[in-house]
């Protein structure tokens, strides 16, 4: 307030927030986990089908069955996976929101009482 003019009530109020260290909460939460990425070029894929190509020629009548089923718990196993990763993933940002808004919280009872505080050490008319 300097040349003696008053302080408005906002001036005030982000003055003793300051000194208070409150934090201000947005509305942001952690960011998702990075998407995997596909692996593997031209030269692994050509492995891929060289094998595949293999194993066809090689396989009798009764593999198909069995490759199948080889292919349904691959797939499921996948899946599991995929959705674990998505789970670990929210719970981590969870994790990180809950984290942000309980220093918020601290920060906010800590100003609370400093500024009760202050009111006790006030003397009464």
């Amino acid at each position: 307030m300097p040349g003696g003019v008053l302080a408005t009530s906002g001036e005030v109020g982000k003055a003793s927030e300051e000194a208070c260290g409150v934090l201000t909460v947005s509305n942001k939460i952690a960011p998702e986990a990075p998407k995997r990425r596909a692996r593997g070029g031209k030269a692994s894929r050509a492995r891929r089908l060289e094998n595949f190509r293999q194993h066809k020629a090689a396989a009798p009548a009764a593999a198909p069955a069995i490759k199948w089923e080889q292919l349904a718990h691959g797939l499921l196993r996948q899946q599991r996976a995929t959705l674990r990763d998505g789970a670990r993933a929210a719970w981590v940002r969870m994790r990180a929101a809950r984290a942000k808004i309980g220093a918020a919280v601290r920060s906010a009872w800590r100003c609370r009482s400093l500024l009760a505080r202050h009111l006790e050490s006030l003397p009464t008319a």
